[in-house]
């Protein structure tokens, strides 16, 4: 009676152990005693010999974020930057990926290795001006070919593939990092003197302009003004000559008036010594 229970109790185990589900997020490789048997691609309900023939690794179907350690390269002249990169990546073929790393951890840790090694590579064939130069303007800093040689070898060797790769910081070592500044600083300062000196030389040229041209406007402005006061004049004593000319006693007579006015206002006394010019009028 109990072997026939025991039985009826691994037959309805054997089934139960035999199937498992693998999630829409997750890839898997069914392997047993350690070899490979198949890559399960495919969410939903799957078959399996039951443990310990057969065993499912599973993997993370959905994209990692590797964030790279600050590391000091060296530039094309010899200088030092830090640099902060991160890699997007994800499982692309779990059976490669589980005989070349195994897990997550493991393939960054290789990852970040390649990542770096090929960032050296790439950032070593700039100078450092170029690099940290305000006229880049949006220029990506890192190489394209970086992502081109990182992607088939991580690939090929890992099964991974590389989505992107950014840098994430591109830095100063604490060390250079004032010094640095302090050039920077005094190379601004020498471009703004320049600016300041070619403005004030061009200052200087246009007010000298400017007041030669004022000096010319106004000695024109002043033979017009003589050649209209001289032309005035000459008319005025052409029309005096004939005022003179066709009575010159009346004429007299309406200059002697025009003097009364000139000189006398109301209230004013006149003292005249009875031969002057003026008092033959009033007498």
């Amino acid at each position: 009676m109990k072997w026939s229970w025991l039985i009826v109790a691994l037959g309805l185990a054997l089934p139960a152990a035999s199937i498992y589900t693998l999630d829409a997020r997750e890839i898997a490789v069914v392997t047993s005693f350690g070899a490979p048997v198949k890559t399960v691609t495919e969410p939903g309900l799957q078959l399996r010999a039951p443990w310990p023939i057969h065993t499912v690794q599973r993997f993370e179907r959905r994209a990692h974020l590797l964030n790279i350690e600050p590391t000091e390269l060296l530039t094309r002249d010899k200088k030092n930057l830090v640099v902060e990169a991160f890699v997007l990546w994800r499982v692309a073929d779990p059976l490669r990926f589980l005989e070349a790393v195994g897990d997550a951890e493991t393939a960054e840790a290789r990852l970040s290795d390649l990542v770096t090694s090929r960032i050296a590579a790439g950032l070593g064939q700039q100078d450092f001006d170029a690099l940290i130069s305000a006229d880049r303007g949006y220029a990506p800093l890192l190489p394209p070919q970086v992502l081109a040689e990182v992607a088939p070898i991580s690939s090929e060797r890992l099964g991974i593939e590389i989505q992107d790769i950014r840098l994430g910081h591109l830095g100063l070592p604490l060390q250079n990092e004032q010094s640095i500044y302090e050039r920077m600083r005094a190379e601004r300062k020498r471009i703004a003197n320049a600016y300041r000196s070619e403005g004030e030389e061009q200052a200087i040229t246009i007010r000298a302009r400017a007041d030669r041209e004022a000096a010319e406007l106004t000695s024109a402005a002043e033979r017009q003004a003589a050649n209209i006061l001289a032309k005035a004049e000459g008319q005025a004593a052409g029309i005096y000559a004939g005022a003179y000319a066709a009575d010159p006693q009346f004429y007299r007579y309406l200059r002697t008036l025009d003097g009364y006015r000139a000189i006398l206002g109301e209230g004013d006394t006149l003292v005249l010594d009875s031969r002057d010019g003026l008092f033959e009028e009033l007498r």
